[in-house]
C-alpha cells in the first residue's frame, strides 16, 4: 500500500498553520489598541514630495497641501523633481506662485553617491528643511484638509514616527472587481502595519502617508544605510527609528489622516508594484523574517496540498486553509470597519481565491526579478 504524502505534510501544515493563526490574532489584538493623537501643538512641518513624470497629478497633490487646516506659515512643501522628462517641475512651479503656503521646487543635484533614486530624492528634500517635523507623501496622492493637523497631534513627546492609511480613489476605467481585489489586497498590508504599531512594533510604513521627527531621523542615522536599496525606504526607516526603544510609533486611521492615491491601471502594473514592496523584506531584522518565511512555506504547502487531496484525501489542508482564511476575514473586517470602508469586504472571497498564488509570485519576483517603477527598471538593490 502506497504511503500517503500527508503522513509528513499534515504535521507540517498544522504547525505552520498554527503559527500563522497565532500571529494574525496577535496583530488583530494590536488593532484594538491603536490610540489617537492627543497633542494640540502646531510645530513647523516640511512636506517632502518626490516627483518623477507626474505632470498630470502634481497640481492636484499640491492643491490638497495648500488647503490644509493648519497655519500656513508653519507649512513648507518641497517638491523634489527626480529627473522628470515631462512638465512636472514647470507645473509645480506655476502652482507655487499662487499658493498660500510656501512651495519650493528643486531638482535632484546632490547625494550623487546614493544609488537609490527614491532615497536620493528624499535626502535632497530633507536636507533643505529645518523644521522639527518632516512629512512625506507622493506626487500622485491627495491628502485631506486635516492631514497635517492629525500628524501634529500624534507627536506627543514619545512618538518619533507616524504612518497611516492610504486608499485608492475611484478609477472608472477599472472593473469594480479588479479595483476591489486590488484594494483589499493592499489593505492586507495595512492591517499588519496597523496591528504591529498597536503592539508597539513597526513592520510596514507607507511613505505616501508618513511623518517623523527630524531629531529621531538623525538619531537613527537617516537613510545612510539605505542608500543602495530601491524599495522599502519608508518601512526600514520607521523600523530604525523605533529600534532602540527611545521612540515609539503611532498609526493614524481617521478620515482626516487618510491619503488617497490612484490604483494600478493594469494587472502588470499591480504585479510590479508588489515586486517592489516585497523586495524590502530582504532587509528586515531576523525576528520579523521568521513569520514571513513560515508564511511563505505555508502558502507553498497549501498551494500544492489542497489539489493533492483529490488524489490522496486528507482533511488537514482544507482545515488549515479554513483557519488561515478565517483569521484573515476577522482581521480584514476589523480593519475595514476601523478605517471606514466596510464595503470592501464584499471582495474578500475573490481576493482570497487569488491571494496565495499572487503572494507566491510576488515574493519570487520581489527577490529575484526586476520591476518597473516610474519608467525605470530596477531590482530591489541598486548597483553601488
Amino acid at each position: 500500500m502506497t504511503e500517503s504524502p500527508f503522513t509528513y505534510l499534515a504535521p507540517l501544515l498544522l504547525l505552520l498553520g498554527g503559527i500563522y493563526v497565532h500571529r494574525i490574532l496577535y496583530f488583530y489584538a494590536g488593532l484594538t489598541r491603536l490610540e489617537a493623537g492627543r497633542s494640540d501643538a502646531t510645530p513647523e512641518i516640511t512636506v517632502v514630495v518626490p516627483a518623477r513624470n507626474e505632470e498630470e497629478t502634481i497640481v492636484r497633490c499640491l492643491a490638497s497641501l495648500d488647503a490644509q487646516e493648519y497655519p500656513n506659515e508653519r507649512i513648507t512643501v518641497i517638491v523634489v523633481d527626480d529627473g522628470s522628462t515631462d512638465r512636472t517641475a514647470a507645473a509645480a512651479k506655476a502652482f507655487a506662485e499662487r499658493a498660500s503656503v510656501r512651495i519650493i521646487v528643486v531638482p535632484v543635484d546632490s547625494y550623487t553617491d546614493t544609488a537609490s533614486p527614491k532615497v536620493r530624492a528624499l535626502m535632497h528634500g530633507i536636507q533643505r528643511s529645518s523644521a522639527p517635523v518632516i512629512a512625506t507623501t507622493d506626487a500622485d496622492c491627495m491628502v485631506p484638509r486635516g492631514w497635517l493637523r492629525s500628524i501634529a497631534s500624534a507627536f506627543d513627546g514619545t512618538v518619533g514616527v507616524v504612518t497611516g492609511v492610504t486608499l485608492f480613489g475611484r478609477d472608472p476605467r477599472l472593473s469594480p472587481l479588479f479595483a476591489g481585489v486590488q484594494l483589499l489586497d493592499f489593505l492586507s498590508y495595512t492591517s499588519i502595519a496597523a496591528g504591529a504599531v498597536g503592539r508597539g512594533r513597526v513592520l510596514v510604513a507607507n511613505g505616501s502617508n508618513m511623518a517623523f521627527l527630524r531629531s529621531a531621523f538623525d538619531a537613527a542615522g537617516g537613510f545612510e544605510r539605505l542608500r543602495h536599496i530601491n524599495t522599502g525606504d519608508d518601512s526600514l526607516l520607521a523600523q530604525s527609528i523605533v529600534r532602540d526603544g527611545r521612540w515609539s510609533a503611532r498609526f493614524l486611521y481617521g478620515a482626516d489622516a487618510t491619503v488617497e492615491t490612484a490604483p494600478a491601471a493594469t494587472f502588470r502594473q499591480m504585479l510590479h508594484q508588489r515586486f517592489r514592496w516585497v523586495g524590502q523584506t530582504a532587509y528586515y531584522p531576523p525576528y520579523m523574517m521568521f513569520f514571513m518565511i513560515s508564511t511563505f512555506i505555508l502558502y507553498i504547502l497549501l498551494f500544492v496540498s489542497v489539489p493533492m487531496t483529490f488524489l490522496h484525501w486528507s482533511t488537514v489542508p482544507w482545515l488549515t486553509a479554513a483557519a488561515k482564511f478565517g483569521v484573515d476575514f476577522l482581521m480584514m473586517r476589523r480593519l475595514t470597519a476601523l478605517i471606514g470602508v466596510p464595503q470592501a469586504m464584499r471582495y474578500f472571497a475573490a481576493t482570497a481565491l487569488v491571494h496565495i498564488p499572487f503572494v507566491l509570485v510576488s515574493t519570487v519576483g520581489g527577490y529575484f526579478l526586476s520591476f518597473e517603477w516610474k519608467e525605470r527598471t530596477m531590482t530591489k538593490e541598486a548597483a553601488r
